[in-house]
């Protein structure tokens, strides 16, 4: 799955005008931090994860919170089959730990080079009126503990590009998810 920066890159991609609940949504499924828990929250354990994706979407009826949730997982769904895909082949044994600090460093610099990211994620930290939506392992408590721990982080890190995932694959990821999702959602 990419990082929280990613996710606000394609959200805001997708409706740069988008309402917090939107933007709240693009990240809420990583409130989940156990792996089993996250395996089952973002479809990974089932035998069709578009399928399950779009049962999924069919249910939005206009929540922005729930638009964005499903953005989330579609975005992790794209990049588990082509990033995380590639760079786990290119990697060998033991690509996982690379991948993180490589996705940490891309997470680290998007935030820090993006002008509206600050100000966006301590928005988003503030808001308690949004179209929340409580799901099997995401409370509102856990989201808004997320939110807080995932700015902390970003504001103490400053590190420079990845050189896995610099700014111009993710930034061709990014608009590819978007155009992808747009089309996919309105079917």
């Amino acid at each position: 799955m990419p990082d929280t920066m990613t996710h606000l890159l394609v959200a805001r991609k997708v409706s740069q005008n988008a309402s917090l609940s939107f933007y709240i949504g693009s990240v809420a499924p990583d409130a989940v931090k156990d792996r089993t828990e996250k395996d089952i929250s973002h479809f990974r354990n089932t035998p069709n994860r578009g399928a399950t994706l779009k049962e999924l979407a069919l249910k939005v009826n206009g929540n922005d919170y729930l638009r964005g949730f499903v953005l989330h997982l579609f975005t992790d769904w794209k990049w588990d089959e082509t990033i995380i895909a590639g760079f786990a082949k290119k990697e060998g044994d033991g690509w996982f730990e690379k991948y993180r600090d490589e996705l940490s460093k891309a997470a680290s610099y998007a935030f820090h080079s993006t002008e509206w990211s600050t100000n966006l994620v301590e928005q988003m930290i503030l808001c308690d009126d949004y179209d929340f939506v409580e799901t099997e392992f995401i409370t509102k408590d856990k989201l808004k503990l997320r939110m807080q721990e995932q700015y902390a982080w970003s504001v103490a890190n400053n590190m420079g590009p990845s050189i896995a995932f610099p700014p111009e694959i993710v930034e061709h990821f990014v608009e590819r998810t978007a155009q992808e999702f747009n089309e996919w959602f309105l079917r």
